[in-house]
């Protein structure tokens, strides 16, 4: 009886660790501190490719595929079929940093720049990381935002963001670069930041104070945005406001986008107050004929 009983317990354990053995184990890596997103419908030799890019391999960082309906997840309200297409190809390489704030660049990204997301990274509330928005080819870029977030959630010294933070920033991304096609992607990227510095620092309590506010930015500029553009900053904007950042927790990011914007956007400044000025001259000399 005692044999049979040994037996029975010999068994549940080889059945058990024969269980355990079965199931499959996230690997952490050495230096997990590194993240690498591969968009999933690359080839197997795209991505090789992206992670010599990035310098790196599977044993030194986490590796992690993003599919597109994780972009759609983000984008599907704010961006049309054609901005985030039918394929995840973006691709991203993330490292958190405890200081030194935001280090962006990009390759093979076209529609949005490394301001852009830099400002919408300010959003999701990452204050310092290095960050590489990347693609084995010519991309928008729309979506690599979507893997840079999951990228800094999955690194070792990450932390999770909000989906609302998330959607906010994504929003921003498309609004930004849709912007940009009108006037510019630098001078998009500095308008928008400039927008939010105030709205955040005034926190408007509701659309039509956020509205009055990017109103009074845009006068500052002779863009001649239409109402829809107008329209659409302000939803942006109206979404921002509700995330409650902290402005003093966040102003120096705003302003170190601000800096680098600067020159950009001060001679659009020029030119606009110099045309109303004109536009004051001719006016009042009309009013005397």
């Amino acid at each position: 009886m005692k044999f049979k009983t040994s037996v029975s317990k010999l068994l549940v354990v080889i059945v058990a660790a024969s269980v355990i053995v079965s199931v499959p184990v996230k690997k952490v890596n050495a230096d997990a501190f590194k993240s690498v997103t591969l968009g999933g419908d690359l080839s197997d030799q795209q991505k090789s490719d992206m992670l010599k890019y990035f310098g790196v391999t599977k044993n030194d960082a986490n590796v992690i595929e993003v599919n597109i309906d994780e972009e759609n997840k983000y984008l599907g309200n704010v961006a049309t079929k054609a901005q985030i297409g039918t394929k995840s190809i973006s691709c991203s390489y993330v490292v958190p940093t405890s200081s030194g704030g935001l280090t962006v660049s990009t390759h093979n990204i076209y529609w949005v720049n490394a301001n852009m997301i830099k400002n919408a990274l300010i959003t999701a509330g990452i204050q310092n990381a290095v960050v590489v928005a990347a693609a084995p080819f010519n991309v928008s870029g729309t979506a690599a935002l979507t893997g840079i977030l999951e990228g800094f959630e999955s690194s070792k010294s990450g932390t999770k963001i909000s989906e609302a933070n998330k959607e906010a920033a994504n929003q921003e991304l498309v609004t930004t670069g849709d912007l940009g096609q009108k006037i510019g992607k630098d001078k998009a990227a500095g308008l928008m930041n400039e927008v939010k510095k105030q709205v955040v620092e005034q926190k408007p309590e509701n659309s039509d104070e956020t509205k009055k506010i990017v109103e009074k930015v845009l006068n500052g500029y002779n863009y001649n945005l239409s109402d829809a553009d107008i329209n659409k900053i302000t939803d942006t904007m109206d979404k921002i406001s509700k995330l409650n950042l902290n402005y003093d927790k966040i102003k120096n990011q705003l302003n170190s986008v601000a800096d680098k914007l600067k020159s950009t956007l001060e001679s659009d400044k020029a030119k606009s107050f110099f045309s109303k000025v004109w536009d004051s001259i001719t006016g009042f000399f009309s009013s005397l004929f």
